[in-house]
Order: structure tokens, then C-alpha cells, then sequence
């Protein structure tokens, strides 16, 4: 009976431990779910907050993205007003000096024969080239200067006296240099009204043989000696320059 006693004993200490085994299994188990539960979910938080950001990113984006656009549209626009008053410039210098002399097309220019204006080797202007120049230059000053839109646009009137590859490079520069001097003080003399205003803006520039006229590849000596008078708007190079970067935009 005492051995049957023992032997109910030893079970129920064998079931008592087996029993905590489990348990502790179990517990085990039940930490390590816990703990996996735990560091999912924080993953699953942390994705989902990364998912945010990237969603306010990608919204600050689009909005910077349609503002770019808005400014590259406002910015089009105003190179567009700008570069469009050039072309007024040239087209009203047409309409008024087109039966008088030849104003390109491009850049409203003026290209005058040095050889009508002036002796060979001289500098000073001819009595009959004045008289030719007076109508011709008055009115091409006037509409620079005259007009509020163009003149709050515009920057210089350059005359460049140019030579043909004659003779030495440091002396045709000399005399390309007093030639352009002596018909820019003509220019002033022409409207006294104007001439106080017209500093600020006239400058005269000696290009000797830099700038040669070709036909056919060979060099045109009578073309090449020349004054040309141009205008040049503010930051007429930068508009030229956004316009064509802007052009497929």
C-alpha cells in the first residue's frame, strides 16, 4: 500500500513538473509573440510614418513643381514684353527710315559708307555727308529717345567706326576711333534739346579691321569701311540668352 502511495506521489510531482514546464513553455512562447508583436508593430509604424513623410514630400513637391511652372510662365511672359519692345524699336525705325537709308532687320542698325562721309585716310566729316546724315540721324534719335517705353528700356546708341584690312591694325584703329568720335558728336549737335540727355547714353566705339565684310569669301574693302549706329536695350544679351533657353520650355 505504501508503495502504491509513493508511486501516486512520484506521478503526481512528474505531472506537477511536467506541468511547469509547460507553463514556463508557454510563457516563453507567449514573450517571444509579445516581443515580435511588439517589434512588427513599431516596424509597421515606422513604415507607416515614413509612408506619411514621403506623402508630405511628394505633396510639397507637386506644389513646388506647380509654382516653378507658374513662375517659368510669369518669367516667359515678361522676356516675352521685353524682347517684343526690340522688335518695336526695329519696326518703327523702319517705318520712318525705310525710303531714307536701310535699317537691319535683326538689330535696328545702320551701316553707313565711310566713303561718302569721309575722306581717304581722313576723319572729319563732309559738308554733303552732314547734310545727308542730319534728317536720316535726327529721326533715328528720335525714336529712342523720344518714345517713354522704349527710352525706360533702353541702355546705349553705340557708333563703331570700322576700317578694311589696310594698312597697320594700330593706325586703322585710330582712325575708326576718331570717325566713330566725329559723327557721335554730330549726333549731339543735331538736337540741342536732347543733347544733355543723349550723353547718358551715346558712346563711340574705333573697331579698325576686326569686323571685316566678306562676298563670296573675298573681302569687300568698300563695304568694309563703314560706320554702323546701333542701339543696345538693358540686358539685351541675358533676354536674347533666357529666351532661347526658355524657347522649348
Amino acid at each position: 500500500m505504501k508503495k502504491l502511495n509513493d508511486s501516486q506521489g512520484n506521478f503526481w510531482i512528474s505531472y506537477a513538473d511536467l506541468m511547469a514546464g509547460l507553463l514556463f513553455v508557454f510563457i516563453l512562447v507567449v514573450g517571444v509573440v509579445v516581443v515580435k508583436y511588439s517589434f512588427i508593430n513599431s516596424e509597421v509604424q515606422e513604415q507607416k510614418s515614413s509612408i506619411q513623410t514621403l506623402a508630405k514630400e511628394a505633396a510639397k513637391i507637386q506644389e513646388d513643381a506647380q509654382m516653378l511652372k507658374k513662375e517659368l510662365k510669369q518669367t516667359k511672359e515678361k522676356i516675352g514684353k521685353l524682347a517684343s519692345v526690340k522688335s518695336v524699336v526695329i519696326e518703327r525705325l523702319r517705318e520712318k527710315l525705310g525710303d531714307k537709308i536701310t535699317v537691319n532687320t535683326q538689330d535696328g542698325s545702320l551701316r553707313l559708307a565711310a566713303n561718302i562721309l569721309f575722306d581717304q585716310a581722313d576723319y572729319t566729316l563732309k559738308s554733303d555727308a552732314k547734310l545727308a546724315l542730319t534728317d536720316v540721324l535726327s529721326e533715328y534719335i528720335d525714336v529712342l529717345m523720344r518714345d517713354s517705353e522704349i527710352k525706360s528700356n533702353l541702355e546705349s546708341i553705340i557708333i563703331e567706326g570700322h576700317t578694311n584690312s589696310d594698312g597697320d591694325y594700330l593706325r586703322n584703329l585710330e582712325l575708326s576711333q576718331k570717325r566713330a568720335l566725329e559723327v557721335m558728336k554730330f549726333i549731339l549737335t543735331l538736337q540741342p534739346n536732347l543733347e544733355k540727355d543723349l550723353k547718358g547714353y551715346v558712346a563711340a566705339n574705333g573697331r579698325s579691321d576686326t569686323e571685316l565684310i566678306y562676298e563670296n569669301d573675298v573681302e569687300d574693302k568698300l563695304a568694309s569701311r563703314r560706320i554702323e549706329i546701333k542701339f543696345k536695350l538693358k540686358n539685351d544679351e541675358t533676354i536674347s540668352e533666357i529666351s532661347e533657353a526658355l524657347k522649348d520650355k
